[in-house]
């Protein structure tokens, strides 16, 4: 299987939309064109994987890349921009002001009218970090061929996953600490304050906003009117996916690696404007790198690799959302 074909089907696989194969076959079409860089006939073979292993780290670098960036934009796409640079790129954001002009009554047949320009925020970039992990193995599992790749960079992809979840919403809740009255609401869920708080997005946006959260989250928001078909769709999926003619939607929730601790807050609700402003930028920087411990470099005789990625996560400033914490 070429190289290309190869990263294709593993973007494939990350959107979750297989065209010619199931997910279950795909993914072994993946296990044998790795399988043909590492062995013959079935059989792992360290010399070939030795003499191969700078290209089958190059695939694998790539399917991570490209399945963390969908995994990112399949969750987060109503509220995170997500962006791609080169390494050592910094992108340049300017926030857009909500500033409006102010209209004068003028007498007919005259134009002294105070002229007016627009104010600008002053540009800003998201700041990047190495993040990673290392993994080993034991040195006579590798040899043997029982390292499935495919199954360790599923479990690569969904720690990373999980790790930026946790920062794209470290970073929102560093943000919603600054918001005041009227955008920030506490307390159990009442449809005046709510709703209050959504006017207050709309009247600064110009757009119906819409409310995102985990499903605990999105559970608490009850309409003040439940007809009987409200009810029943209620019971089928878990919440009411409209209040007070205000769209709801669900963020999927996730463990912290190694606990039973939710990746993200179960008490407080997004209010975002309905449109193209997304509210968290994340700046993806350079590729993922793998490197290699050889293995008679450790005293165990254990296999090791580092698997990193360069990224940033913040909260774009001037944004206008609003957060309800619930109690």
């Amino acid at each position: 299987m070429e190289r290309n074909i190869l990263i294709d089907l593993a973007t494939d696989l990350a959107k979750g939309s297989v065209a010619n194969y199931s997910v279950e076959e795909a993914n072994e079409k993946l296990r044998e064109a790795l399988n043909k860089l590492t062995g013959t006939d079935g059989k792992f073979d360290p010399k070939k994987f030795r003499r191969n292993k700078h290209e089958v780290f190059e695939i694998l670098e790539e399917v991570v890349d490209v399945r963390v960036e969908e995994g990112i934009k399949n969750q987060f796409d109503r509220f995170v921009d997500y962006r791609s640079v080169a390494f050592g790129d910094k992108l340049q954001f300017r926030p857009e002001t909500d500033e409006l002009f102010e209209v004068a009554k003028i007498a007919g047949g005259t134009n002294n009218l105070r002229r007016q320009r627009i104010h600008q925020y002053e540009t800003y970039q998201i700041d990047t970090e190495w993040n990673g992990v290392k993994i080993y193995e034991e040195l006579e599992r590798f040899l043997s061929g029982r390292v499935d790749w495919v199954k360790l960079i599923d479990k690569i992809e969904r720690s990373f996953q999980i790790e930026i979840t946790n920062d794209i919403f470290t970073a929102i809740k560093a943000a919603y600490n600054g918001l005041t009255s009227p955008y920030k609401v506490s307390g159990s869920f009442d449809p005046d304050d709510f709703n209050e708080l959504v006017e207050h997005i709309r009247a600064q946006t110009g757009m119906t906003p819409m409310v995102i959260g985990t499903r605990l989250a999105v559970q608490k928001a009850v309409p003040q009117y439940i007809s009987d078909d409200m009810k029943d769709e209620r019971n089928k999926d878990g919440y009411f996916k409209m209040v007070d003619g205000i769209t709801f939607g669900i963020i999927p929730q996730a463990h912290k690696i190694g606990t039973d601790e939710f990746a993200i807050d179960n008490n407080f609700l997004l209010v975002l404007p309905n449109g193209n402003e997304k509210i968290v930028k994340f700046v993806m920087e350079g590729e993922a790198l793998i490197k290699e411990v050889l293995g008679q470099h450790n005293a165990d005789d254990t296999q090791e690799y580092t698997v990193r990625k360069k990224y940033g996560v913040g909260v774009e400033r001037a944004a206008h959302y609003g957060v309800y914490i619930l109690a």
